[in-house]
């Protein structure tokens, strides 16, 4: 009975060692809150007045909107990280561990109150999902991460004067995330499954001010909070049979950080808008993870050491006619991640987005958006190690060393329903 609890307490220290270092790494900030934003590679955003997202970027933009309006809308992003390289000393072949996802928006505004405006946005502002098979060379590293969350964010602007709009919103964010990776359980032997999930719900904020300095141009500083998450959850590591070996509670404190976002439009004639936008995100919160347990053991800290990032965009529309409005867009996208601390479950790199949309109104009433984008990545180079056994359950420590470059990409079409009433 000693031998197997040492046994257990090894699988369960190791197990949280390795999904220590990855449980909310996430250095994917999802943007697309809305899709006619996406034919414009979100340039604008807060102030570009073409839909009612405007509040999530910048609450104040919601006198952009006329009287009440109701929007909803979906991007499918499918996503390709395809890994050529190998794994010492257990092998194992490459493989692409993109997936395809959905990202929805729901928004409301209400009419004008004097100098006041109203609404609440359903957004998902973080998230990411990545799967490779079960066999793969970095198998040990990860198989399955899964992060979601969402926004539940009222809001409200006050109109200060012509030219000056101010707002703010209360943020309810919920998180889940599921991570999963093989489990060495001994030479010869298949291989068991790690597995953690965990949610939670938290608060922050966001505040915004639009400065119009005449009726064909206008500027926005739209802020959202950190929302600092205390994810409870569970740790199980199974045998290849399905029994469960380990079972325990583990919980983490981590802030998704907070973003500014700086943008501009700019009429130039009855057909043209032109757009600009910076988001920068406070990426370098993630100094370090710390994951608690309920069974005794010394806290698990893992060095993060991520770097604050920026995105830029351009973007254009062009009013065909009455029914028919054209976009497209460029953005630069950089990584928070640096080389040396990529990891298979965020093989992450700098982006560069190509974008195009279109908007169709068959009334004055209805718009249908459409949007989509390409992404290219730069190549991502990987070296990572996980130790998969140590004594007592191994006469010494075996590791697992991944190394080669991910190319990563993405297609994301979407569709949105604006409706005014």
């Amino acid at each position: 009975m000693k031998k197997i609890n040492q046994i257990r307490n090894a699988l369960f220290a190791s197990g949280l060692a390795l999904i220590s270092s990855q449980v909310y790494s996430a250095g994917f900030q999802v943007s697309e809150a809305t899709v006619a934003g996406l034919g414009r590679a979100f340039a604008g955003a807060g102030v570009a007045g073409d839909d009612v997202s405007d509040m999530f970027y910048n609450p104040a933009g919601m006198f952009l909107a006329e009287g009440r309006q109701f929007q909803a809308g979906v991007s499918i992003i499918d996503t390709s990280f395809e890994f050529e390289g190998f794994s010492v000393p257990f092998g194992g072949p490459e493989a692409d561990g993109g997936e395809t996802s959905p990202v929805p928006n729901l928004y409301y505004v209400f009419p004008e109150s004097g100098n006041l405006k109203y609404g609440i946005a359903i957004t998902a502002p973080f998230g990411l999902t990545t799967e490779y098979d079960s066999n793969w060379a970095g198998r040990y590293q990860g198989i399955k991460s899964e992060l979601k969350t969402i926004d539940i964010n009222p809001a409200l602007a006050y109109r200060v004067n012509e030219q000056l709009s101010v707002g703010a919103g209360i943020t309810l964010q919920y998180a889940d995330a599921e991570l999963t990776s093989a489990r060495f359980l001994g030479v010869g032997v298949p291989d068991g499954r790690t597995k953690v999930d965990g949610d939670n719900w938290d608060f922050g904020f966001n505040l915004g001010v639009m400065f119009s300095p005449s009726e064909s141009t206008r500027f926005g500083i739209g802020f959202r909070s950190k929302v600092s998450q205390k994810v409870d959850g569970d740790l199980s590591v199974t045998a290849p049979t399905g029994a469960t070996l380990v079972s325990a509670g583990a919980e983490a404190e981590v802030d998704l950080p907070e973003t500014v976002y700086l943008s501009a439009f700019h009429s130039l004639n009855s057909q043209i808008d032109l757009m600009a936008s910076a988001r920068w995100t406070n990426w370098s919160r993630f100094d370090e993870l710390r994951i608690q347990f309920d069974n005794g053991l010394p806290d698990n800290v893992t060095p993060e050491n991520w770097d604050d990032s920026w995105t830029f965009s351009l973007g254009a529309n062009y009013h065909l006619n009455n029914h028919w409005t054209l976009r497209a867009g460029y953005s630069h996208d950089e990584s928070p991640v640096p080389d040396e601390d990529r990891t298979v479950r965020i093989p992450d790199s700098d982006r560069d987005w190509f974008t195009l949309g279109a908007s169709y109104s068959p009334n004055a009433n209805m718009t249908v958006d459409f949007g989509y984008a390409y992404i290219t990545a730069d190549d991502a180079p990987i070296n990572e190690t996980t130790i998969v056994a140590a004594p007592p359950t191994a006469p010494a420590i075996v590791a697992s060393s991944l190394s080669g470059d991910f190319d990563g990409s993405a297609n994301i079409f979407g569709i949105q329903l604006q409706w005014k009433f």
